[in-house]
């Protein structure tokens, strides 16, 4: 029962932040990339700030004079979010982008890769050469991500001078989403994750209030009137997405085997395509859904064999 209720919550973590690229995608309608991306952030981390004062109050209930390291615990964990909040701006403006310019599911999928990036960078990093599950991976992802960016309707004999802004947003958003993910782990074994993700939300939106008000293609779009009609997908990429999702995740990978977490977790890219084809009735070729599939089985292996070792499962969205 322990296990099953931890997959239930991955599950639901999954199915929100697959369905948020179809959020994004409305609220690419009204907002710039760095607006919407700021926005959401600020949401969520005023989530989260009143989860942590939940915490704090029911806390105080049962004090019993454990206050001496709090102070210094979270100063840490505040600037390790500060850290971590740099490049996941660039990282979410980056799959806003994406998302702006192709279909949810194909910047769903195109983000996955971010897991292929992850052992890839670590490598360059450590100067150790990857594994070779992770070279497997790597050109499963490859051969997947061609076929999505360059077999699509009008893509097939335009070489790559097909890949349109899209696929190239999403490919970039998985590049610094990798880079995002390594800060993090390097932050979260020794950070109050609560406090943490709050900080890392705050200085996500700290970071792109100048791209948000002073970059012309952003203020064109950007006023009162423009941010009433992205509420709903404001509300639902902020709280849902950032504050929820991440906090249930936390949640359910105490109560999930890594393995059973990184199957759960890698699903999200298909919710994402899910989602784009029932509301938005966006269709992939039968190229780019062979696509789809080689990514995703590319995410799977190479989160099944680095799950044998201690690693952060994380996502993307």
């Amino acid at each position: 029962m322990h296990s099953f209720a931890g997959a239930f919550l991955l599950l639901v973590t999954t199915f929100i932040w697959g369905t948020a690229f179809l959020a994004q995608k409305y609220g690419a309608d009204h907002l710039g990339a760095a607006s919407f991306t700021v926005l959401r952030n600020v949401l969520g981390g005023f989530f989260l700030l009143a989860l942590l004062a939940i915490r704090a109050a029911a806390r105080s209930c049962r004090a019993d004079g454990q206050r001496g390291t709090g102070g210094q615990s979270a100063r840490r964990s505040v600037l390790a979010g500060v850290l971590c909040g740099i490049p996941l701006f660039f990282a979410m403006s980056a799959q806003q982008m994406g998302v702006t310019y192709t279909t949810p599911g194909i910047c769903a999928f195109l983000t996955t890769n971010y897991v292929l990036f992850v052992p890839i960078l670590a490598s360059v990093v450590t100067r150790k050469l990857p594994r070779m599950y992770v070279w497997f991976g790597a050109v499963l992802a490859i051969v997947g991500t061609y076929l999505i960016c360059l077999t699509g309707e009008g893509k097939a004999a335009e070489g790559f001078a097909g890949i349109g802004k899209g696929e190239l947003w999403s490919i970039a958003c998985a590049v610094i989403f990798a880079v995002q993910m390594m800060v993090v782990d390097h932050f979260a074994r020794s950070s109050d994750l609560l406090v943490m993700s709050a900080s890392q939300l705050f200085a996500c939106a700290l970071v792109g209030a100048p791209f948000m008000f002073l970059l012309p293609s952003e203020m064109a779009k950007l006023s009162l009137g423009a941010v009433r009609d992205a509420l709903m997908p404001l509300v639902y990429c902020g709280i849902f997405s950032s504050g929820i999702a991440y906090t249930l995740q936390n949640v359910a990978q105490s109560r999930t085997s890594a393995p059973v977490a990184a199957i759960i977790l890698s699903t999200e890219s298909v919710f994402g395509a899910l989602s784009g084809w029932l509301v938005l009735h966006d269709v992939l070729s039968v190229g780019q859904f062979c696509g789809c599939a080689l990514v995703f089985a590319a995410a799977v292996v190479t989160q099944l064999l680095a799950a044998r070792k201690p690693a952060a499962v994380l996502s993307a969205a």
